[in-house]
């Protein structure tokens, strides 16, 4: 029983040790982050020695796609077949990876090269020293220039909305508005400001709104601008009252119109009656 419990627990140290140097056997920088535009370093290095049946693959998988499903960038056997090299963008670290390095670079990194990269070796006269690792490599870049956007009228007394969105840029850009510097100062109740979607409500409009509003989306890379002019009108409370005079003139004139139809009436009775006495004499 003694003896029973001694080979269990072995082959249960031999089975975690295993493990263990078969999940170092191919040793990667997870997390990758690098600006657009600068070389990014993916390193991978492996622990076993190089013999006949040595293989080496670099795979890649677009942001969202299984990685049972990435392509290969780089097949070794003995000789280094580039399947896709990234328009000659990506090198190898050490030419021919047979030293334990297995690392590549890409030059001049851009946002489509983000995505999910597999280094797997396979060395068959020594499977502990064969696996695989994964990168997740994420291209920085500062934001494009927003656009700029009103919602609403801008009739005196009316809520209005600015927005401001960039369709680039990571990190996610923060959004910041500015009024001009001669502009005169507003209320602190009448704005609502959100830097993470970039709207900027305004409130019960007056004539202190009228002015130019810049919107700033900015991150850790870069910033850009964009701008918008509002022009507070009156044409609201100026049309109301324009209704009232013309409704107030139209019934004047209908007034006018019925008594003038009454007075004919009148007058035309009358002279019936006139020629009717007239003819009966």
């Amino acid at each position: 029983m003694a003896f029973g419990h001694t080979v269990l627990t072995t082959w249960i140290l031999f089975q975690y040790f295993d493990v263990v140097r078969s999940r170092h056997a191919v040793v990667v920088k997870p997390s990758v982050f690098v600006r657009s535009g600068s070389s990014a370093e993916l390193t991978c290095t492996y622990n076993t020695h190089v013999s006949e049946g040595f293989t080496l693959e670099w795979r890649y998988a677009s942001p969202g796609t299984p990685a049972v499903l990435a392509n290969t960038l780089l097949y070794y056997n003995g000789m280094v077949y580039w399947v896709n090299s990234l328009d000659g963008r990506m090198a190898l670290l050490q030419n021919p990876p047979v030293s334990g390095v297995a690392s590549i670079r890409i030059i001049s990194a851009e946002t489509s090269d983000a995505g999910l990269y597999i280094c797997e070796v396979t060395n068959p006269n020594d499977w502990s020293g064969s696996g695989q690792g994964l990168i997740n490599l994420t291209v920085l870049f500062p934001p494009s220039v927003p656009v700029c956007r009103l919602q609403g009228d801008t009739y005196v007394g009316n809520d209005v909305t600015l927005s401001c969105q960039t369709s680039h840029g990571l990190p996610r850009p923060i959004y910041s508005w500015h009024r001009e510097q001669n502009a005169a100062d507003l209320p602190p109740d009448s704005f609502i400001e959100d830097q993470h979607t970039g709207s900027l409500i305004l409130r019960n409009l007056s004539d202190a709104f009228a002015t130019t509003y810049t919107c700033k989306a900015s991150n850790e890379l870069g910033q850009a601008v964009c701008s918008i002019t509002l022009r507070v009108t009156h044409a609201g409370r100026i049309g109301a009252v324009i209704g009232g005079v013309l409704m107030g003139i139209f019934l004047v004139l209908l007034l006018i119109g019925a008594m003038i139809v009454s007075y004919v009436t009148w007058n035309s009775e009358k002279h019936i009656q006139k020629t009717c006495a007239n003819e009966l004499r």
